[in-house]
Parts: structure tokens; sequence; C-alpha cells
């Protein structure tokens, strides 16, 4: 009995070795593998080999699209706008004469709406003269007569006097009388043909639109008044 045991034991055994090397042939033929991990021996002085670079291809300039520049558009700058200078008044034509031993300058205005103004600073003193009976009145007052100005600049050392046509009519005043006046100060303006009342009380041929007269103050002596016209 004991050695029938062993047997079958042994059988048991020796089908269980069968079994696994037929296992593993069959393992080995299919795919090549036992399943058991071997280890790896690397040749010695051998160095890992680096991973590759990957090779990037350098563009071809050919195959890159050139954008096209645009036209340039020039702009032609326009012509600035010349200003027209406004025209210079006509010079005034003067005549120095003199008269009962005293200097003057006739003045002939070439256009209408000559203004005159202050030559230098001083105070307005106008006065008005009226010829009545062929004699020449300072400060009457005959509302049917002509009235004439006479428009002075007085300052400390001179007095300029202008003698224009008839109040009205002809001449505007522009500065009252006692007024302050600078040297620029409009004092009259002609708005009218007409002679100057030089033409009226003294000589009817003078041509003359304004007659001016320049004396020192206190003294009395006469100027030129040219360089003041």
């Amino acid at each position: 009995m004991k050695h029938a045991l062993l047997r079958i034991g042994a059988v048991g055994l020796a089908s269980g070795l069968t079994a696994v090397v037929l296992f593993g042939l069959g393992r080995l033929i299919l795919i090549g593998d036992l399943g058991i991990a071997w280890p790896s021996f690397s040749q010695p002085g051998a160095s890992a080999s680096p991973p590759p670079t990957p090779t990037v291809s350098p563009a071809v300039l050919s195959d890159v699209a050139t954008p096209n520049p645009s036209p340039t558009t020039t702009s032609t700058p326009e012509p600035a706008p010349t200003e027209t200078a406004a025209p210079s008044p006509a010079s005034l034509a003067l005549t120095a004469f003199r008269y009962g031993g005293r200097s003057y300058v006739g003045i002939v205005v070439p256009d209408l709406g000559r203004s005159f103004a202050a030559p230098f600073a001083g105070t307005v003193e106008v006065r008005t003269y009226q010829l009545i009976d062929g004699e020449v009145r300072l400060g009457s007052n005959i509302p049917s007569l002509a009235f004439y100005p006479y428009i002075s600049v007085v300052a400390a050392d001179r007095k300029i006097t202008y003698r224009p046509g008839t109040l009205g009519s002809v001449t505007e005043l522009l500065a009252r009388d006692g007024a302050a006046v600078a040297a620029g100060d409009p004092l009259f303006r002609l708005v009218a043909p007409g002679r100057s009342s030089w033409s009226t009380f003294y000589n009817a041929s003078a041509p003359y639109d304004v007659v001016v007269s320049l004396q020192n103050v206190p003294s009395g002596r006469d100027l030129d008044p040219t360089p003041y016209l």
C-alpha cells in the first residue's frame, strides 16, 4: 500500500513538471518570451547615445508670400491764400506858404473819408468861426451861416492847428473840446468834398482842403508842421 502511494505521487509530480515544460515551450514559440525578466548587460566603455535632434528645415524664401507695398499717395499741398494788403491811402499834396507874416501848410486830400489824428499827446481845443458881414467871428451862433472849426492839439511846448471845411457837411469831429489825446488818436474826418475855411475867410482861390499851422509854446514862434503830416 505504501509503495502504491509513492508511485502515485511520483506520477503526479512528473505530470506537473511536464505541464510546466510544455507551457514554457509553447510561450517561447508563440511570443518569444518566457515571462522571466533577464538582467541586461551593457558593454563597458559604451556611452549612451543622445536622443536624435529634430531637424528643422530652413524656410524657403520663395515659399514666403511677400506683401505688395501699397502705392503711396503724395498729397500736393494747397497754396496758402494770398492776403491782399489793404491799399495805402494816397499821399497828401502839401504846399507851404506864408500869409500875414505867418507860416502855413496847405493840404489837398486826394480821397474822401480821410481821417486826421493827433500827431503828439496833448489837449484838444475846438473853436468855431463864422463869416459875418465879411468879418471872421469867433464864438458867434447864427444858424443860417456855416460854422468852420479850428481843431488844435496843445502840448507843453507846441500847438498844432487844423482848419478844415464846413462843420457837419464836410468835417466830422471825432474828439471833443478839452479831451486829452495820445499820439494817433483821431481828431476829425473829411466826409465830403469841401474847401478849407481859408478859402472863405482869406483867399477864395486857395485849393486846399485843410490848412495847418504849428507854433512853439509859449513863444508863438512858427514851426514847420510838415513832419507831422
